[in-house]
C-alpha cells in the first residue's frame, strides 16, 4: 500500500517554496518605497519579516514537506518513507523496529481532520494525515494491520 499525496499538499508546497521569493520582493518594493525616509519602525518591521520569513520556511521544510508530506509504502517487510514530496532520502523501518502509531484528530476549517504518527522510541518518525493525503483511509488501515495502537 503506497500512499498519494493530495493536490492541496502540492499546493503548500509550492506556497512554502515561493514564499520567501514574494517576501524578498515586497521588501525590496516597501524599502525602495522608503528609501529617503529613516525611522526606527521601518528597520524593526523589516526585521520581523525577515524573521518571519525564515520560520515560515525552516516549518515549511523541515516539518511540513519533511515529515508531513513523505510518500509511505506499507509492505509485508516493513514500512518505506521517502521525504519531501517522495524526492527525499527514503528510509525504511522494520515493523519491530517501530513501538507502534498513535491516532490524534481535532475540528480544523469546519472539517475534521486526523493524524497518524509512526513511533519508534518515544519520537514520531512520520507522521500523515486526512489533509495531506487522498488515500489516506487505506493507508491507516495498513498501520492498524501491521502495527499496534499506543495510547
Amino acid at each position: 500500500m503506497k500512499s498519494k499525496l493530495s493536490k492541496g499538499a502540492y499546493f503548500y508546497s509550492l506556497l512554502i517554496i515561493l514564499f520567501p521569493l514574494i517576501m524578498f520582493i515586497l521588501m525590496n518594493k516597501f524599502l525602495q518605497l522608503m528609501q529617503d525616509y529613516s525611522h526606527w519602525g521601518i528597520t524593526a518591521f523589516v526585521i520581523f519579516s525577515i524573521i518571519i520569513t525564515l520560520f515560515v520556511v525552516f516549518w515549511g521544510f523541515f516539518v511540513e514537506m519533511n515529515l508531513r508530506m513523505a510518500i509511505i509504502a506499507f509492505n509485508e517487510d516493513g514500512v518505506e518513507i521517502k521525504q519531501f514530496l517522495g524526492l527525499g532520502k527514503k528510509i525504511f523501518f522494520s515493523y519491530n523496529d517501530l513501538d507502534g502509531f498513535v491516532t490524534k484528530g481535532f475540528k480544523s476549517r469546519g472539517r475534521y481532520q486526523e493524524y497518524t504518527y509512526l513511533i519508534q522510541n518515544n519520537v514520531a518518525v512520520s507522521v500523515f494525515s486526512s489533509m495531506y493525503y487522498n488515500n489516506y483511509n487505506e493507508i491507516r488501515e495498513a498501520t492498524v494491520k501491521y502495527l499496534k495502537r499506543l495510547s
